[in-house]
């Protein structure tokens, strides 16, 4: 009798040893369950690093850049214009001027600061590398004049939907740029980033 009651307790051990089928069910669908909810907010996490290294960018060439170059042309005789200083850069490109000023991250595509001439509205002086920020984006410039350095903005573009091209430097706004969306003599439409 002593060895029926062995083998009966070293079955209940070995049953309560491993899990069923049921159990490991329930933990799987827990898993799914879980990543169905946490995949969309990683997601988005990528796409907001990507919006604040462009509004740090901004905040640079408000701060440091437009001063500076401002400076350099009431000190040249242009009146607070930068557009004479003809600065500009192009991913790619090895003759890219406006990095003697600042850093570029990896998000700009292309930028022109010979557009930023008019000291009444935005011009679109640049774009985003779509393929790095995951969504189209554009910056655009108010000139400077004798009392005020230019000011940039960046937007998140809603329409046209493909990225901007070389056409569309210049185009100024037809709104206040903080409407929503803030619209583009070109028809590009976007949204400021705050």
């Amino acid at each position: 009798m002593c060895y029926n009651n062995e083998i009966k307790f070293f079955k209940g051990e070995i049953m309560k040893k491993a899990f069923t089928m049921i159990e490991l069910i329930f933990v799987i669908v827990i898993l799914g369950i879980l990543a169905a909810v946490a995949l969309p907010k990683f997601l988005g996490v990528a796409q907001q690093a990507h919006e604040g290294n462009i509004k740090s960018f901004i905040g640079t060439l408000n701060r440091t850049v437009a001063p500076t170059l401002w400076s350099k042309s009431i000190a040249e005789g242009h009146d607070g214009n930068i557009s004479y200083l003809d600065l500009e850069y192009y991913k790619g490109n090895s003759d890219n001027n406006l990095t003697k000023y600042v850093d570029m991250p990896k998000e700009i595509k292309d930028l022109n600061l010979s557009h930023c001439n008019n000291p009444s509205e935005y011009k679109i002086v640049g774009w985003i590398d779509s393929g790095v920020a995951g969504a189209n984006y554009f910056i655009a410039c108010v000139g400077g004049n004798a009392n005020q350095a230019p000011k940039f903005a960046a937007f998140k573009q809603i329409s046209p939907t493909n990225e901007l091209s070389m056409s569309n430097l210049g185009d100024h706004n037809t709104t206040d740029i903080a409407a929503t969306p803030a619209q583009f003599s070109g028809s590009e439409e976007g949204n400021l980033l705050k």
